[in-house]
């Protein structure tokens, strides 16, 4: 019964219920051979299906995420000064080549696709640790960065901290939200330090210039891990197919 039913499901196309369907056939009939046997010919062909819809909805997904790049990757001009050891992408719009000697920030896409922002307070006078951004009613505050002469350093009387990916996605997200639903009147930016705090209004094109390096750094990233996932389901297939042609093979002996 639980057989003809996995046989169904899988004519029909649903392919979840019939892993389900065999699953519980090989945990509530383990001693029926002969049907523990035809379920193990139609299992990798139901791994085939399953992975060949996921390569469908794979490829959706790149094809969505490879026209945003298209669309927003003229918006960015490559930096990469003498001594850098890594260059960076930033929306040509808001670069400013004099960032280090101002106080604000930039956000930037890595040579390998990461956003991260990089903030600095000129002149140096509050130490701060992280920045807060509120927009829209709503605010995202970075992680705390303290002071170790690397991520969080000085030059030219300047304080600046390089936020990592992960300490930098919060701001990012927030002002990708908040933008995409119309840009809100008030903006503000604050850089928190133990000597006090800096407050500064963010205009429409510093919240558009994080806007486009987050869009554009997600959506790289999703292109190639959606890559990689594509590659992972061919080969499960590949084997699948070699277990189908295995498992047939002994059904007729």
């Amino acid at each position: 019964m639980i057989y003809s039913q996995s046989e169904e499901a899988f004519r029909s196309g649903d392919y979840s219920a019939a892993t389900i369907l065999l699953d519980s056939l090989q945990k509530c009939y383990p001693a029926e051979v002969n049907i523990q046997r035809e379920a193990m010919a139609l299992r990798p062909k139901v791994i085939e299906q399953l992975a060949l819809a996921k390569i469908t909805s794979v490829d959706s997904m790149t094809k969505a995420d490879m026209s945003v790049m298209e669309q927003l990757k003229p918006k960015f001009k490559w930096v990469k000064t003498p001594g850098m050891i890594e260059g960076y992408w930033i929306a040509a719009k808001g670069y400013n080549p004099d960032f280090m000697n101002t106080t604000g920030i930039e956000a930037r896409v890595s040579e390998i696709g990461e956003f991260y922002i990089v903030s600095s307070v000129n002149p140096s006078a509050i130490a701060h640790t992280s920045i807060t951004l509120d927009m829209g009613g709503r605010s995202a505050t970075t992680p705390e960065v303290a002071y170790d002469g690397e991520s969080n350093y000085r030059i030219g009387g300047s304080e600046v901290i390089t936020f990592s990916p992960e300490q930098s996605d919060t701001i990012g997200a927030l002002a990708a939200d908040v933008m995409t639903t119309g840009a809100p009147k008030a903006m503000t930016l604050t850089f928190n330090g133990a000597k006090g705090h800096k407050s500064q209004k963010l205009t429409s094109a510093q919240a558009e210039g994080i806007v486009t390096a987050y869009l554009y750094s997600s959506a790289l990233i999703r292109a190639r891990d959606n890559e990689v996932e594509r590659q992972r389901l061919e080969k499960t297939i590949e084997i699948a197919k070699r277990q189908a042609a295995t498992a047939e093979a002994a059904l007729k002996n």
